[in-house]
């Protein structure tokens, strides 16, 4: 009798879990918390090591290109950020020798500021400036590792760009077993806590296998280590109200050339491939998306600062445009730069 028992109730459960995630993922209904707000209200911060990790060049061909997509016009993979500035965040970084005012037109960002009435500073660190800026060090908290990592495409919110570019909210709240517990109950299809926790567990586990091994249009994210990708998961749950995440936000310690790698790798890279030819002035006017090798060389890290902040328009011949990325920082934009001088692509 036991036996026969153990076979129904073994495909019954299967059942649920497959029911439930399909649910979540297909019919979401959850409200995530305001991105500007999530996990910051009344929490302590929880700082950690620096996690060690190893730095390493970009390499190959942008990702939109490993894909199949050839014309950024068609897809908003890259393009899902937003035009608000960096969220609050418990993150520390040191100032920089970069300009971040705001004003001016972002039709001159490429070209010295011809069109924009902005004349742009040739500043390139002398060896011994590049060695003191590259010792410098950042904290950052999930928020940050995602606006880096994940919002170009995922969005402020989290949402996505469907059917192209999944939702995020789904497949967090299922990694929660109070609101797994809750959502089942709401079906009529109760389940208990241990159950719970088990599905909420691999779903968890899902996503990170997906960060590391990627989706069919989805980068892998091997660049990060285990302490981001906690610092990142528990952004998120706190995102979409999954008590448990509720408390310390963890800070992860980050050097430059480890913040750079997360913009490159996370958003850059999207777009550009690692290398090939620059573009110079009139490439740009033309559309042609610059090789990362070529910024260090032909661009001056506050023209990289500026145009990361505000874009590029490159429409003059029927080009595409390069899309303002406010939410990064000016100490963020600026670390790119130094990454690609530290670790030229290959």
């Amino acid at each position: 009798m036991r036996v026969r028992v153990a076979a129904f109730i073994g495909p019954v459960l299967t059942g649920i879990f497959i029911i439930f995630m399909a649910l979540l993922v297909f019919a979401d209904n959850g409200k995530p918390r305001d991105s500007q707000s999530a996990g910051q209200s009344g929490v302590s911060n929880k700082q950690i090591a620096e996690p060690g990790a190893v730095v390493t060049p970009v390499h190959g061909p942008s990702w939109l290109k490993q894909i199949g997509i050839f014309d950024i016009r068609a897809t908003a993979m890259g393009e899902r950020g937003g035009y608000d500035p960096p969220p609050p965040s418990p993150r520390k970084e040191p100032e920089f020798p970069v300009e971040t005012e705001r004003s001016g037109n972002p039709m001159g960002m490429g070209m010295g500021g011809m069109m924009g009435g902005r004349s742009y500073s040739n500043y390139r660190p002398s060896p011994s400036e590049l060695e003191r800026l590259m010792g410098e060090r950042f904290s950052l908290a999930g928020i940050d590792l995602f606006r880096l990592n994940c919002r170009s495409c995922h969005g402020p919110n989290g949402n996505g760009a469907p059917p192209e570019i999944n939702s995020l909210i789904g497949p967090f709240q299922g990694t929660s077993p109070a609101l797994l517990e809750k959502r089942m109950k709401k079906l009529g299809r109760p389940i208990g806590e241990d159950l719970a926790k088990e599905l909420a567990a691999q779903a968890e586990e899902n996503i990170r296998q997906r960060l590391q091994k990627g989706g069919k249009k989805m980068p892998p994210f091997r660049h990060l280590d285990r302490e981001e990708v906690n610092a990142l998961l528990k952004y998120l749950k706190a995102h979409v109200g999954a008590p448990e995440s509720q408390g310390k936000e963890i800070l992860v310690m980050q050097s430059v050339s480890r913040v750079g790698e997360h913009l490159v790798k996370g958003t850059c890279r999207i777009c550009h491939d690692a290398t090939g030819p620059g573009v110079g002035r009139m490439g740009m006017m033309q559309g042609i998306i610059p090789s990362l090798a070529s910024f260090p060389w032909e661009q001056s890290m506050q023209t990289i600062v500026w145009q990361v902040e505000l874009g590029s328009k490159m429409m003059m011949m029927g080009g595409p445009r390069m899309p303002a990325y406010p939410y990064i920082t000016a100490e963020e934009a600026a670390t790119a730069y130094l990454y690609l001088v530290q670790y030229p692509p290959y």
